[in-house]
């Protein structure tokens, strides 16, 4: 795209210099003032012409990214909006089974396609907070609370991240650390 911007640009810059030759020959000659009229009339249409396509090029552009930012969060809102319903019946069990373990695992990798870092740190305390309780199996009221504690924390940072209103950002080592972390609390295995 950008290419093609920079060529029409190019070809624009080189009508504007080729058209004012033109014109500066054609008014130091002779020629009759209906020619003179003509080639200012053509050189003025390419000129139209290619700055209409530049700009509406331009716009073009624009517009898609617009709609890939709008699918983008679509996306990130459908997201997390599971996982707030997924984390919510989580919770609301007395018991925790390994089917949980495995959903907030899945949980886990999908938001880390869509979640910014603060998401994915918040995410990662709640992991945190969950497999404490996980390897006690009941969960106490006092566990609840803090787990929904964590899920209200876990809940700001994910409106944060839909209103971008945070400017952070990780390397994608950090990223992975933070995500493996996660990963490593609700190993299956570990207990």
């Amino acid at each position: 795209m950008r290419d093609k911007f920079l060529l029409r640009l190019i070809l624009l810059t080189a009508t504007v210099v080729f058209g004012y030759i033109l014109i500066r020959t054609v008014l130091t000659s002779d020629f009759n003032p209906m020619v003179t009229e003509l080639f200012a009339a053509i050189i003025g249409f390419a000129l139209t012409v290619m700055t209409t396509s530049l700009l509406l090029s331009k716009q073009t552009e624009a517009e898609l990214r617009k709609e890939e930012s709008v699918q983008f969060l679509n996306l990130k809102m459908n997201i997390y909006v599971e996982l707030l319903n997924q984390l919510k019946d989580i919770i609301a069990k007395k018991r925790i089974n390994p089917d949980d373990v495995m959903e907030l695992r899945l949980l886990n990798q999908r938001i880390s396609f869509i979640g910014s870092p603060d998401v994915l740190v918040a995410f990662n305390k709640f992991v945190r907070a969950f497999a404490e309780i996980a390897h006690k199996q009941e969960k106490g009221d006092e566990m609840i609370d803090n787990l929904l504690d964590e899920m209200s924390l876990l809940t700001v940072h994910i409106r944060n991240d839909l209103f971008q209103t945070s400017k952070k950002h990780l390397n994608a080592d950090e990223i992975k650390g933070i995500i493996l972390s996660s990963d490593d609390l609700l190993d299956i295995n570990a207990r």
